[in-house]
C-alpha cells in the first residue's frame, strides 16, 4: 500500500492518483532508488578516476622518449648524451628566468627579493640535477623501467614551485 502525501489516505501500490483526494501519488522508492543508483555510479566513476591518476603517473615527453629509446636498444652513450643536452636546456632557460626575473629592478628595491629569486634558482638547479641523475641511472640501465618512473613520479612532486 501506498500513502498520499496530501491526505494521508492508503492506496493500492500501482495508484498514481489517490482514491480519497484525486492528488498524484508521487513513488517515492523509485526516486530514491534512481538517486542512490546514481550515486553509486558517480562514486565508482570517481574512484576509477582516481586510481587511474595514482596508478598511472604523468611521465614527461623526454621522458617518454628516454623510455622508448631504452626498450629499443638504444646505446647508453648516445642517451648520456641526450640527456645532458636536455638539462643543458632547462638550465639555460632556468637561467633565462632568473635573469629576467632580477633585472626587473625589483630586486634593487628589495634585498629579500633579490634573496628569494637567487634561492629558487639554486632550488630549480637541484631539482633539474636530481632528474638528470635519474635519467643517467635509467639510461645506464642501473634501474629498471618501473624503478625509474616511481622515483620520477616523487621527483615531480617534488618540484619548486616558481615565478618563472
Amino acid at each position: 500500500m501506498v500513502k498520499c502525501e496530501h491526505c494521508n489516505a492508503e492506496n493500492e501500490e500501482k495508484a498514481t492518483i489517490c482514491q480519497n483526494c484525486g492528488e498524484e501519488i508521487r513513488k517515492k522508492g523509485i526516486n530514491k532508488i534512481f538517486l542512490i543508483g546514481i550515486g553509486i555510479f558517480g562514486f565508482l566513476v570517481l574512484i576509477i578516476a582516481i586510481s587511474s591518476l595514482i596508478n598511472t603517473p604523468w611521465i614527461a615527453e623526454f621522458d617518454q622518449e628516454l623510455i622508448n629509446s631504452v626498450k629499443s636498444g638504444e646505446s647508453s652513450e648516445s642517451l648520456i648524451s641526450k640527456i645532458k643536452e636536455h638539462s643543458k636546456a632547462n638550465r639555460e632557460g632556468s637561467k633565462k628566468g632568473y635573469e629576467n626575473i632580477v633585472s626587473g629592478g625589483k630586486s634593487e628595491s628589495n634585498p629579500e627579493f633579490l634573496d628569494e629569486a637567487k634561492e629558487n634558482y639554486h632550488k630549480e638547479l637541484d631539482y633539474i640535477q636530481k632528474i638528470e641523475n635519474l635519467q643517467l641511472s635509467f639510461a645506464k640501465r642501473e634501474i629498471n623501467e618501473e624503478t625509474f618512473i616511481k622515483k620520477l613520479s616523487i621527483l615531480y612532486q617534488e618540484q619548486p614551485e616558481l615565478d618563472y
